[in-house]
């Protein structure tokens, strides 16, 4: 094991160089827009022109706050995970780095120093664990002892991407085979102790090829979902080995990192320019990027993950953006304070998202969602007892599936159950039932707002609980829900009794 190098930087200590880089707020109304077909650009060389052209089309929205964190000695960034401690997690080329809600940031060095880190994800074993390019899984503790264990093969063959924990308590990775005759890209597996099992999921290569495996994530179907940019498709895989593999309608789409949709689906980025959904059963829907269809130049999305609003939230490296689209498919962009390339998104415990960004220096930049305005007074409607949420049943809009943890999913509850169209809140019993671990917790608030930091109910693996409550909706009539869970699944039931208006 090996500690070296802390440094910390952002806090509250006093010094100039301790402060944000930079914070900004930006106004106006947002540009969206739904999903059409997309023929990219393949002209690269014009993309310093078209990100000219891309600063007078980006409008940004309402009240987002950005905020700007320095790293020190950046060597540049990659991954962001949020942590069991309650910080963020993320990885650069030869370190791992924590970042407090705060912005103080302490970084890391593996024993491996020219490691190339890359994927970094919270075990179910209160650990955080991070891929290095040079084949090798790292595991870092809270505190920042670090334990390295070593893939089988030579470098540059595997070569490990993203990392994700899985529904069976391992964490799962992908494996890059670089110009290595006779080598296949693989799935790998790794147990909390450290035991490695790999999976081949691609066919054998020809001399100076290479089969790219980026991402990876969790699906609510109990499966690994993965992306295998260099042949355009989506994996999925078991968590005994077995896979199989869904072709993209766009060719050359070039599918990076994926993560679970708050609606049952998988979500992807491409680098074409969409942004991808696949069903569990197979089927592809893509959506364009606004700016791309705006300019139809490659806009590089990256780095995806679920927001604390019931959203899809990505980044778009090659245009110094960040993107929202919701489960229906409607985007909007918000353009960072100035010129940087973010990579990863993760959201974080205090509410907001959290990037990595390439730049001179390298940057941890902190997105702030704004606050929903306060209810005006209402009145209340009684209703006869309904169920409108049931995850047990068959999987569909008010059923199934299983809410999956550290996941948000968000249901329209307008019109559901005598609930009128412009009702502000209603009165609800709250069932969680069949969690497979704990303890753990659901959060339900406004969908589109912020996630506050409280818990709405609570519970332990196993335990059936129920509650009573008074949930405010979105002016849509919306609730997302946030699944608390160190691991696993658990059903959800709704009973709605009344409503305010």
């Amino acid at each position: 094991m090996k500690l070296d190098e802390t440094a910390a930087w952002g806090g509250q200590s006093g010094s100039p160089d301790d402060k944000p880089l930079q914070t900004l707020v930006r106004g106006g109304g947002p540009r969206e827009t739904r999903a059409r077909a997309l023929r990219p650009s393949a002209d690269f060389q014009r993309l310093a022109s078209a990100a000219l052209l891309m600063i007078g089309l980006r409008v940004a929205a309402t009240a987002q706050t950005f905020t700007e964190f320095p790293i020190p000695g950046s060597s540049g960034t990659a991954a962001i995970a949020a942590g069991p401690d309650g910080n963020l997690w993320f990885t650069q080329y030869t370190k791992v780095g924590r970042v407090t809600p705060s912005g103080v940031i302490t970084l890391f060095t593996p024993p491996s120093f020219s490691s190339f880190n890359n994927g970094i994800a919270a075990g179910p074993d209160g650990n955080l664990w991070f891929t290095e390019q040079v084949g090798i899984i790292g595991r870092i503790t809270p505190t920042g002892e670090i334990t390295e264990f070593p893939l089988p093969g030579t470098f540059p063959s595997p070569y490990p991407g993203a990392i994700a924990a899985g529904p069976d308590g391992n964490l799962w990775f992908t494996e890059t085979a670089v110009v290595d005759t006779g080598a296949v890209g693989r799935i790998g597996r790794v147990t909390t102790a450290g035991v490695l099992t790999e999976f081949p999921v691609t066919a054998i290569m020809s001399s100076g090829t290479a089969v790219t495996l980026s991402g990876i994530a969790a699906g609510p179907d109990g499966n690994l979902w993965f992306t295998k940019t260099g042949e355009n498709k989506i994996g999925r895989i078991t968590t005994g080995g077995v896979a199989m593999e869904f072709a993209i309608p766009t060719p050359g789409s070039g599918p990076s990192l994926i993560t679970a949709g708050p609606d049952g689906n998988l979500w992807f980025t491409e680098a074409t320019g969409q942004i991808g959904r696949i069903t569990t059963s197979g089927v592809v829907t893509e959506f364009p990027i606004p700016s791309v269809l705006a300019s139809g130049f490659t806009m590089g999305p990256s780095g995806i993950t679920v927001g604390p609003d019931g959203n899809i939230w990505f980044t778009e490296y090659l245009n110094s953006t960040v993107g929202r689209i919701t489960p229906s498919g409607v985007m909007t962009e918000f353009p960072l304070p100035s010129w940087r390339a973010p990579r990863g998104i993760a959201a974080g415990p205090d509410g907001n998202l959290w990037l990595t960004e390439q730049a001179v220096p390298d940057l941890i930049g902190r997105f702030t969602l704004p606050a929903l305005p306060p209810p005006s007074a209402a009145s209340f409607y009684t209703l006869t007892p309904c169920r409108v949420i049931d995850t047990r049943n068959p999987i569909g809009a008010y059923g199934g599936p299983a809410l999956l943890s550290g996941g948000t999913r968000v249901f329209e509850l307008a019109g559901r159950c005598g609930i009128a169209s412009g009702a502000t809140s209603v009165a609800m019993n709250i069932a969680v039932t069949q969690p497979t671990s704990g303890p753990g917790f659901l959060t339900l608030y406004p969908a589109g707002g912020p996630r506050p930091l409280t818990s709405t109910i609570n519970f332990s693996a196993g335990q059936t609980r129920a509650n009573n409550a008074i949930l405010p909706l979105s002016g849509a009539g919306a609730l997302s829900v946030y699944c608390g869970l160190g691991l696993g699944t658990t059903h959800l039931i709704l009973d709605v009794t009344g409503y305010f208006q």
